[in-house]
């Protein structure tokens, strides 16, 4: 078999291999699989988390306490178009994210509740039923997730 032959079976064969690469990286194969599969969910049209200060009976039956050691609960179940509630009751400033750490892209809306100071409330209604994965993004060990029914 002659060098140049060589050189291009090598080629090809490598061309080959990329592309296998390329569709199993868009599947969430590959090397670095994707996490284990949450539900993808719509993102509303308007999503948007806004400070609150009222305390009507919706809010205070889906509030979800933060501190240093997580949030409290860590797993709620809310009906389809009411709202959670997380509230900072720690010292340090948390900031609420989607899963899955770092890209945040499984429930987009979430990533608008954000920081939270010391103190700090923000509320985001769910407008259909799923499971909602989220995480604090300045510590992600610190994990939550809203089932909405």
């Amino acid at each position: 078999m002659s060098r140049n032959t060589t050189i291009g079976l090598v080629a090809v064969v490598l061309v080959i291999l990329a592309g296998w690469y390329f569709i199993q990286s868009q599947k969430g194969g590959g090397l670095y699989p994707a996490p284990s599969p949450t539900p993808q969910v719509i993102q509303p049209e308007t999503p948007s988390a806004t400070e609150t200060a009222s305390s009507t009976p919706e809010v205070e039956k889906n509030v979800v306490k933060i501190s240093a050691s997580g949030f409290s609960p860590q797993n709620i179940t809310i009906s389809k178009g009411e709202s959670v509630t997380w509230v900072n009751e720690d010292t340090q400033d948390h900031q609420v994210q989607s899963a899955v750490h770092p890209t945040h892209q499984v429930y987009p809306p979430l990533n608008t509740v954000g920081l939270l100071k010391s103190g700090e409330k923000k509320s985001l209604s769910f407008p259909k039923a799923g499971t909602y994965k989220y995480h604090d993004h300045l510590n992600p060990s610190l994990t939550g997730t809203v089932t909405v029914e």
